[in-house]
C-alpha cells in the first residue's frame, strides 16, 4: 500500500508489491540510474533478480567502490520512482553490478486509483437481490470499474455482491479471475455503446493489491502493443 512520505513522495513497503514493480522494471526495460553523493551513473537496465539480489548491466560512467546508492527510474506514465540498495559487488569481465533487493520503493504522488482500459473478453458478473448482473468491463482501477451494457439496470447506490471479474491481459491472453465480495453502483451514464455503470469496490487492502497486480501487467501489455505499432 502506498503511504504519504515527504517531499511529495509516497512509500510502499509491501514485499509483494515491490516484487511486481521490480518485475515491471525488468520486463518493460525501464532505464535506471544510480545516484550516490555527487555521482550519477549513466542509464542501465535491471537484467535479473532472485531472492537475495538484483543484477544490473554495467553502467557507464561507473565508480567502483560505492557502498550504497539510490536507483532512480521513470515509468511509462513519466512518474518518478526510486529505491535504495547496497552495492554487493561488480563483475568487470561480464559487466554486471550486484545489489541488495530494496525493502521500500518511493514514487512521486499520483492519482490514487488510475484506470486502464481492458481488452475484449474482460467481463464482470455480480449478484443483486438474488439476480445476476453481467456485462463487459470497459476500464478498471484498484477502486472500481466501468461496466458497459449491463444485463440489468441497477439503480445508483445499490449494493452488489459475489462479484467475479474475468480479466484479459490482451485479446488472446487471459489473466484469470478476481473475486469482489462487495461493490456499489455509483454512476449511470448513457453512451453511444449503451448504458454504462460506474461500480465502486468495497474490498480489503489484500484484495486491492491483487487488482494492482493486474493493472501493472495490463499496462505492460499496452506498452508492448504501442511499440509494435
Amino acid at each position: 500500500m502506498w503511504q504519504p512520505w515527504e517531499g511529495g513522495y509516497e512509500v510502499n513497503r509491501d514485499p509483494a508489491h515491490i516484487q511486481i514493480l521490480l518485475r515491471e522494471i525488468q520486463e518493460a526495460g525501464y532505464w535506471v540510474v544510480f545516484v550516490s553523493g555527487g555521482f550519477r551513473s549513466g542509464p542501465t537496465l535491471l537484467l535479473h533478480m532472485d531472492e537475495e539480489r538484483l543484477v544490473f548491466d554495467y553502467p557507464r560512467p561507473w565508480v567502483s567502490g560505492l557502498a550504497t546508492a539510490r536507483v532512480i527510474y521513470r515509468d511509462a506514465s513519466n512518474i518518478e520512482y526510486f529505491f535504495r540498495v547496497r552495492i554487493l559487488g561488480e563483475d568487470r569481465n561480464e559487466k554486471y553490478i550486484f545489489t541488495t533487493r530494496p525493502t521500500e520503493i518511493f514514487r512521486l504522488e499520483r492519482r490514487m486509483y488510475y484506470r486502464v482500459p481492458t481488452p475484449p473478453g474482460s467481463r464482470a458478473v455480480f449478484k443483486w437481490k438474488e439476480k445476476e448482473i453481467s456485462g463487459d468491463i470497459v476500464n478498471i482501477s484498484a477502486g472500481g470499474l466501468a461496466l458497459i451494457r449491463p444485463s440489468l439496470k441497477v439503480p445508483e447506490r445499490e449494493i452488489l455482491t459475489e462479484g467475479r471479474l474475468e480479466l484479459m491481459l490482451s485479446a488472446t491472453r487471459p489473466f484469470g479471475v478476481i473475486e469482489i465480495p462487495r461493490a456499489e453502483v455509483v454512476r449511470h451514464q448513457e453512451t453511444p455503446e449503451g448504458l454504462l455503470l460506474g461500480i465502486k469496490f468495497h474490498i480489503p487492502e489484500r484484495k486491492r493489491q491483487e487488482l494492482m497486480r493486474y493493472l501493472i501487467r495490463r499496462e505492460i501489455e499496452l506498452r508492448k502493443a504501442k511499440t509494435q505499432e
